[in-house]
């Protein structure tokens, strides 16, 4: 009767094991696909221009990249009038570019003057969604 007991135990532990390794296999496929993920943010060198129209007037966000970083984020054409009516656009900007460039992302929290953060921001990001589409455009076609 012992015998049988024996293989009893022997069958729970092989099903254990294979569990076991089965798990651990599962968890480092999630942990490979994760950290992929991450080395995806490329971008084609270069730099890229989102328009933001205030008072009938294009304001250019310029945002210069390199393969894996952003290196500058300017914004251009900003004129007097625009600056009077819109106080708070340069100080709301100067605060999110050195967010971007510290954080090296555009996926920020924004905290103060919203509204206009927002504009911002989505200008930048709309600029980076072009660096990172040349980039797919390009893979797709190589």
């Amino acid at each position: 009767m012992s015998a049988k007991i024996v293989v009893v135990q022997m069958k729970d532990l092989v099903k254990r094991g294979i569990f076991i390794v089965l798990g651990i296999i599962i968890i480092a496929a999630i942990i490979i696909f994760l950290s992929s993920d991450r080395d995806k943010t490329s971008y084609i060198p270069g730099t890229y221009s989102s328009e933001i129209i205030l008072q009938s007037s294009p304001v250019v966000i310029e945002v210069t990249v390199d393969e894996k970083s952003i290196l500058d984020i300017a914004m251009l054409n900003l004129g007097e009038t625009q600056e009077v009516f819109y106080p708070l656009f340069e100080p709301s900007f100067e605060a999110l570019r050195g967010e971007i460039l510290s954080s090296q992302s555009a996926d920020i929290e924004i905290t103060e003057n919203a509204v206009t953060s927002s504009i911002l921001l989505d200008a930048v990001k709309a600029a980076l969604a072009e660096a990172k589409k040349e980039k797919s455009d390009t893979e797709t076609t190589s």
